[in-house]
């Protein structure tokens, strides 16, 4: 594409407002990520929604929907290798779960540690990893 066009696409789509609008370069993109959501459920409880990276995976962390299992809070991976997407993690034992049902599998102690770091400031009153029980 020679800069005529480019100047002839940009007007295009400006006078349509449709997509993709070519930016000149002197102009900057600014991409934000929500990284923190916070809800209430009926009963007027918190429900913290937090994405964390870890290695090649993002997991979100629940700490009170309305399903606690495995653990509260727990995490859902929502991001990375297909095996883990979907997965969900015990935040004291590290064992990964699919629904209600135990896969005997565990996240990594490396991984699971640098989760847990990260996800501590979040959460001050709780004590992480959680017992093996909760």
């Amino acid at each position: 594409m020679n800069p005529a066009d480019a100047e002839n696409t940009t007007k295009l789509n400006a006078s349509q407002e449709s997509w993709p609008i070519l930016l000149n370069e002197t102009e900057l993109v600014l991409e934000l990520g929500l990284r923190q959501t916070m809800w209430v459920n009926g009963a007027g409880r918190t429900i913290l929604l937090a994405d964390y990276r870890v290695g090649g995976e993002v997991w979100q962390v629940h700490k009170n929907d309305a399903d606690p299992y495995p653990s509260r809070p727990h995490a859902h991976c929502i991001s990375g290798p297909a095996r883990l997407r979907g997965c969900t993690l015990h935040l004291g034992t590290a064992e990964l779960f699919r629904g209600r049902q135990g896969l005997n599998r565990y996240l990594a102690q490396r991984q699971f540690d640098a989760l847990i770091d990260r996800i501590r400031p979040k959460f001050p009153g709780i004590t992480l990893p959680l017992p093996a029980t909760a």
